[in-house]
């Protein structure tokens, strides 16, 4: 289900060892229970609808729009076991209309431009609010975005490893397949399942998926193609580009009211993270999705004893190191990734980092 969107846990600490608390929107788990009810309709099993339902937590007696972890997780298990339903969490989700879900409606707005004046939507922007955005409806499957300049892939994984289960994170896959497709049609080229231990029933996720499912024991993850156009900000009009015009402030806003309790350097290292490559990464793009002047953005970063400079460095050496290393890119390919003018300004920049260029670097950790 998009129970498959979940909660999870997580330790930090603070003196003492304690747990986060993940969570789900209350918004999906009403989707996955009328989901679960029409299912067993499909299966001429109405009649068990009241016994299941009635089993359920009663979601009144919590506050707010976040449900945890627990309870998303017990609801999916109970029914998988009840109907004993290898596949539950695809079948509930390809049930559920995405448009009922926050994240689609977030994503809508911030594409509004381009679907206002009748221009595709490149496919690398879909990608990343998806990716980076996920949480807003669920904490329980963490979604990173692995880009290089030619294809994508949506790597998946359970938050809480023993808590969250398969049909959550096959809900996590089809539920995301489901979103890109509403907005552009977007169809993977590989599947690959580290959450299933045999190819037995699979056939199912090439029904869903349209490409069979390949089961590794590595990843779960969704890969796609990105042709240049795809990659490149579009123009759509005489001198304003996408990477002008698209806008993440909706989504953003959305995740601060979710989750009031985030500092300002994590959320502006959240939306660095989302917007480098695509906008110019500066304090004025932070500022304005954060609705704030800049003064204020700089002053209460300085509170929480950081900078947007030391910010922004941190997040292009580690994107860096990422490339370079992890996806054996070439320099010019990173510098256009990190959102550098030039790749003779990333060099420079590159090598007051770690004191050598990003071909020693990549020559001196690379076995």
């Amino acid at each position: 289900m998009m129970t498959c969107l979940c909660t999870s846990s997580k330790p930090s600490v603070l003196g003492v060892m304690s747990e986060k608390k993940f969570s789900v929107h209350k918004s999906v788990v009403l989707s996955n229970r009328k989901a679960l009810a029409l299912y067993l309709f499909h299966q001429n099993r109405a009649h068990d609808v009241p016994s299941i339902m009635s089993q359920l937590v009663d979601l009144d007696g919590f506050d707010g729009d976040r449900i945890p972890l627990e309870v998303v997780t017990d609801d999916i298990n109970l029914a998988a076991t009840i109907l004993q339903e290898e596949f539950l969490g695809l079948k509930i989700i390809n049930l559920i209309g995405v448009e009922l879900l926050p994240l689609y409606k977030g994503i809508k707005q911030c594409v509004e431009v381009f679907i206002n004046s009748k221009t595709q939507i490149p496919n690398v922007v879909l990608f990343r609010l998806v990716a980076r955005y996920f949480k807003v409806v669920t904490e329980s499957v963490q979604v990173r975005f692995v880009e290089d300049v030619e294809s994508v892939r949506l790597e998946f994984s359970a938050s809480m490893p023993d808590k969250v289960s398969v049909h959550q994170l096959d809900g996590a896959l089809l539920g995301v397949y489901k979103i890109l497709q509403v907005f552009g049609a977007i169809q993977p080229n590989k599947l690959t399942l580290s959450n299933r231990q045999s190819e037995y029933g699979i056939e199912i996720y090439r029904q869903l998926f349209g490409i069979p499912a390949q089961v590794t024991g590595l990843t779960n993850s969704l890969s796609y193609d990105l042709s240049t156009s795809q990659r490149m900000p579009l123009e759509f009009s005489g001198e304003k580009s996408a990477s002008d015009s698209f806008i993440i402030a909706p989504l953003q806003s959305m995740l601060d009211r979710e989750f009031p309790d985030s500092s300002y350097s994590e959320r502006c290292q959240h939306i660095l993270m989302t917007i480098i490559g695509l906008h110019e990464p500066t304090r004025e793009q932070v500022a304005q999705v954060l609705n704030m002047s800049i003064s204020s953005l700089q002053r209460r970063l300085r509170e929480e004893g950081s900078s947007f400079q030391k910010i922004l460095l941190e997040i292009r050496k580690q994107l860096a190191m990422e490339y370079l290393i992890e996806q054996k890119m070439s320099a010019s390919n990173v510098a256009f990734l990190l959102g550098y003018q030039s790749t003779s300004q990333f060099f420079k920049a590159f090598k007051t980092w770690f004191d050598m260029t990003p071909m020693e670097y990549q020559n001196k950790k690379l076995p």
